[in-house]
């Protein structure tokens, strides 16, 4: 089995640290979905924890599939103009598609099949970490304007390059953001879309973005001002709720603020080795989401600091591995898919944790290899495969050069 274990991740060049780290995560997030289900056994049925480990295993195992393919096979030479238009494409279609299905708390952010359901959004993040790295970072190669032309034609050229470098990336940003945020409601996952994208677009290191990304901050200022005035017009009224109920969860504790409340009570509990593995009593009824988004406050409760920990710690590394070989290499291309990647599971870090303890608003975003979700196991692992890739042949290519 070892042997068998060996022979799958050998690879020359990769990190194993990372694959490491997502093991751990993986079994860490199979092993407490399944113990913060049992809380809705009576009401959902004895097998539900032991089905619920069973589904996220099975994404688990599809996952490291595509990963350790992509890992293999994957090549920057695939992030062309063509390919992210069309991955593109299919994902907007995706989460259009997801409207003719029935909502989930509020959201049509699901494509329903049987028992399983698949959340376009969480793969469109993927989707747009290749649509920008390639817009980002290698388009504006193709759009160089030639010294010896005259000034009307150059002027002509320069409206193109500003086209196709800056404003139609953004409009293609906006766009995913408005059919997540708006049609499909799903405003956590929009929201974190949109910070991925907007990072990438201030971290590409091209100069021609320099005098753009003062613009970009301007307006970002003058827009966050607009939302901050504005908002009780612009957020729906359960969005509303849940900032009130950040701002003052012990104001409605049997409402708004009860999944909150009762997530503070599980933090409170845990202290530094918590209570024991499986005897949490907040998953019984009091957090309904006890093993999608609320999982971490199960986690603290039954193992306390230490638990939180175990899965903190391998989520640095792989954050922190993501964004030192971003530094490291050279190309644009491959540099912004490592520090996409990084960010993606940055975001998703942050907003969960700091949603269920009461730092941020909840947004309702799932913990990446923690919470139970195939959507979200999935693109990460996608994700971290297509990363892994990169890596690989930058470990190859500086071990070539120091052998020369």
């Amino acid at each position: 089995m070892i042997s068998f274990l060996k022979k799958i991740f050998k690879s020359r060049g990769v990190d194993k640290t990372i694959y490491f780290c997502v093991v751990i995560l993986a079994i860490y997030g199979i092993v407490m979905i399944g113990s913060a289900s049992v809380g809705q056994s009576a009401k959902m049925g004895a097998m539900y924890a032991s089905m619920n480990m069973i589904r996220q295993a099975i994404f688990v195992f599809v996952g490291f599939g595509l990963m350790i393919f992509l890992t293999r096979c994957f090549k920057k030479s695939w992030v062309t103009y063509r390919t992210t238009w069309i991955f593109y494409v299919i994902g907007l279609a995706l989460m259009v598609f997801c409207l003719f299905f029935d909502d989930g708390n509020g959201s049509h952010a699901w494509i329903r099949i049987g028992s399983f359901s698949i959340q376009p959004a969480e793969f469109m993040k993927i989707i747009m970490i290749l649509f920008l790295s390639f817009h980002f970072g290698e388009i504006e190669e193709y759009c160089q304007i030639p010294r010896n032309i005259s000034k009307t034609k150059k002027e002509r050229l320069q409206k193109k390059k500003v086209w196709y470098c800056i404003f139609r990336p953004i409009l293609m940003i906006f766009i995913a953001f408005f059919i997540g945020a708006f049609l499909q409601r799903d405003m956590g996952s929009s929201l974190i879309l949109a910070f991925i994208c907007m990072m990438l677009f201030f971290i590409t290191p091209r100069p021609y973005y320099t005098k753009y990304k003062k613009l970009a901050l301007i307006l970002l200022g003058i827009g966050i001002v607009l939302v901050v005035l504005g908002a009780t017009f612009i957020l729906k009224p359960y969005q509303l709720g849940r900032i009130y109920t950040w701002l003052n969860p012990l104001g409605d504790i049997e409402g708004d603020g009860w999944q909150l409340t009762n997530s503070l009570i599980a933090f409170a509990t845990g202290g530094l080795f918590g209570k024991g593995f499986g005897a949490s009593t907040q998953k019984y009824g009091y957090i309904p989401e006890s093993h999608n988004d609320f999982i971490v406050a199960i986690i603290y409760e039954e193992l306390g600091l230490a638990g939180f920990l175990l899965f903190l710690i391998p989520y640095f590394i792989i954050i922190y591995k993501m964004f030192h070989y971003a530094i490291q290499i050279k190309d644009t291309k491959s540099k912004l898919i490592l520090y996409g990647v990084g960010l993606y599971f940055f975001t998703h870090l942050v907003v969960n944790v700091g949603g269920v303890s009461g730092f941020i608003p909840m947004t309702g975003v799932p913990l990446l290899l923690i919470s139970s979700g195939g959507s979200s196991t999935l693109a990460a692992m996608m994700g971290l495969g297509i990363a892994q890739s990169i890596i690989a042949k930058y470990n190859r290519d500086l071990l070539k050069e120091q052998i020369e």
